[in-house]
């Protein structure tokens, strides 16, 4: 921990180069503390994947110091980080009591050096994980009262959910195989269950008051919304060093949990040689992998296989036999150190050099950079945030939000304004619920002012979809409500409300292509749709109605590439991913030419808007296939009904 502090804590002021600017994740993180230091909170007042608790622990040192660029990316992290070390010390202290103090001091420091996720989401839910077992074990042995461990349940889980949705999943899946492992089938864990049903209904009610009235359960089904979408709306493939270490941490938790098993016999000396936590930390690991099998970059892989890593260094660590402790412990050793690597924040050298700062602290940006809100930036990044906040401040009072698209929170702090929305950034928006959530939030804001920025370096599509496709009535809500005002800087485009816009009509033309449904029978589906009777006098959209059938395994895994290739009559093709949910009926958008020429539909002028060669679209086909291994192939997929729109003004 003391290793971990920024040194902007220690020296007041200190400025923080950033050498490149993350205006997606990097949004995110800026305007959580941003909106925290002017009272708007996660779940109450926009909603996101964390909630209220997170918010409050990334935001904190920030809203001490005074909110700025520099000081949010510098400590934002700082104490959810402080956290994980503190979780995963209580859970080695809950899981190993008999073990040796020596053995969970190495342990603490392999788990926290080179295998941490740093994410307090997984880091609560193990230490809920052991607590819960604990607490089952106490309740059998007469030792905790039946309504205090049925309470205090309730109010961790609650707790874990004020961190984040899939915080609370994890907590309510950790006391469900905690109680289902340890087997307690004793009248007071009966008793326990049903206090822990009646304080979650008092707790219910009482989040419910905080967030907006006590029977308004908006931010439940918010946070379960993002959840339950999560997994259609942004999967992504997984790497082969991704596989490899996702399958040799499943592999490693089998060997170790099932021959720990085999070899207890009934001598149960330690907490970690129970049937009951070997069956119940490896069913709660198992489940943990699912994170890392949807959104499957390294990061999230490294947060799956925590849990199962955790368990299986507690079990080895807890060993009696001297032999046994020695292997175990060296070869958990040589697979932290020489496979996984220490993390280099944390090497003496780093760890030197940020101190270092302290006696040197970093008051003037060097040479080349330019300093802007408590940071320094390349001149032209620096040029394009002061351009774009002053476009927005002069545009807006202090009081008022200002509304972008498509996920560029980031210029709320920039220009000292709030970002509209039901959403923390708009790519959330997908499906008819979340949309709803966004764009009710929207029209009460009635913001002045705002920003778009079309794909480009400042803009990027996530997952390869296109952020109108992902989007498309936020894109369409804002288009009707706000015209351009001029670009404020290369690759952003300021937007202004109009007062009295004019309706805009939209005009649908099929395109001759009969429904039909295909089944699927192989991993990788070619589906040609047929030629298309594209309208002579042109379109703005094409938009399919589709319904992708996929068996009940789709939600244990995730599902497959969707992707349309587009033929234009001058013998272009383009293939641009979009996505839907599994088993609906849903509409899918596409822009049939260049993304960045969407920008033009703000114009008044309605002849600026088909600025340029639009070649017909003359023949459409569906591109199904695997995101990785764990793709799930679909039972069939059903072409509704295709349409070429047509934006007009109504006279």
């Amino acid at each position: 921990m003391a290793s971990s502090i920024p040194v902007v804590l220690l020296v007041p002021g200190t400025l923080l180069v950033v050498d490149r600017p993350n205006l997606l994740d990097g949004s995110w993180i800026l305007d959580t503390s941003f909106k925290a230091s002017r009272g708007i909170w996660l779940g109450r007042d926009v909603a996101f994947t964390y909630g209220p608790l997170y918010q409050w622990l990334s935001s904190a040192p920030a809203r001490w110091l005074g909110p700025s660029i520099g000081t949010i990316e510098a400590t934002s992290n700082t104490l959810p980080l402080w956290c994980t070390f503190v979780f995963a010390w209580l859970t080695l202290f809950l899981l190993m009591p008999e073990a040796r103090p020596w053995k969970r001091f190495v342990l603490l420091l392999l788990l926290c050096l080179c295998w941490s996720p740093y994410d307090i989401r997984i880091f609560s839910a193990i230490l809920l994980f052991g607590l819960f077992l604990r607490g089952w074990y106490a309740l059998t042995a007469d030792r905790l009262q039946p309504w205090l461990f049925g309470s205090a349940a309730a109010m961790l889980c609650a707790a874990a959910f004020l961190i984040s949705a899939d915080t609370g999943i994890f907590a309510i899946l950790a006391l469900a195989t905690s109680f289902a492992g340890a087997f307690p089938a004793r009248r007071p864990c009966m008793l326990a269950l049903l206090a822990f049903a009646f304080a979650s209904v008092i707790l219910t009610i009482v989040v419910n008051a905080f967030m907006a009235s006590p029977l308004d359960f908006r931010f439940w089904k918010t946070s379960l919304a993002i959840v339950s979408g999560y997994r259609w709306m942004e999967p992504a493939g997984m790497t082969k060093a991704g596989k490899i270490h996702l399958l040799a941490a499943l592999g490693a938790g089998i060997i170790v949990f099932f021959t720990r098993l085999a070899g207890t016999r009934g001598s149960e000396t330690t907490l970690t040689s129970r049937p009951s936590f070997l069956l119940a930390g490896f069913a709660f690991a198992f489940l943990a992998l699912q994170s890392g099998l949807v959104r499957s970059d390294m990061g999230h892989i490294t947060l799956a296989i925590f849990p199962m890593v955790c368990f299986t260094g507690a079990v080895l660590f807890s060993l009696q036999s001297r032999a046994a402790t020695a292997i175990g412990v060296l070869a958990f050793f040589a697979l932290s150190w020489f496979v996984i690597r220490p993390n280099p924040d944390f090497l003496p050298s780093n760890v030197a050099a940020r101190y270092a700062q302290i006696h040197q602290p970093l008051l003037d940006c060097p040479s080349g950079w330019e300093q802007f809100s408590g940071a320094c930036f390349q001149p032209p990044f620096a040029a394009m945030l002061q351009t774009t906040g002053k476009f927005l401040q002069q545009n807006s009072s202090e009081r008022e939000s200002v509304v972008i698209f498509p996920y560029q929170t980031a210029f709320g702090i920039v220009s000292g304004r709030n970002v509209a929305g039901g959403l923390m950034q708009t790519y959330l928006a997908s499906g008819p619920y979340l949309s709803h959530v966004e764009i009710d939030a929207l029209e009460r804001s009635a913001a002045p002012s705002g920003l778009y920025l079309p794909e480009g370096k400042l803009s990027i599509p996530i997952d390869g979809v296109p952020n109108f496709t992902r989007s498309p009535e936020v894109w369409m809500w804002i288009r009707d409500h706000y015209r351009a005002d001029g670009p404020t800087a290369p690759g952003t485009l300021g937007l202004v409300r109009e007062e009295n816009p004019k309706a805009t009509r939209q005009i649908s033309q099929t395109l001759g292509l009969q429904p039909q449904t295909w089944p699927i029978h192989t991993r990788s589906t070619l589906l040609d749709l047929g030629s298309t009777a594209w309208p002579a006098d042109g379109a703005d959209f094409l938009c399919l109605r589709l319904n992708v059938r996929y068996p009940f395994w789709w939600r244990l895994r995730k599902p497959q590439r969707m992707q349309l290739e587009i033929t234009r009559s001058d013998g272009t093709h383009d293939l641009k991913s979009f996505i839907v949910p599994p088993n609906v009926s849903s509409r899918a958008w596409f822009f049939p030419w260049s993304e960045p020429d969407l920008a033009n539909y703000f114009s008044r002028d309605e002849g600026q808007w088909r600025a340029g060669p639009r070649p017909a679209v003359i023949h459409l086909r569906l591109w199904v296939t695997p995101l990785d291994w764990m793709s799930q192939v679909p039972e069939s997929v059903t072409l509704e009904s295709a349409e070429a729109v047509r934006l007009g003004v109504s006279q």
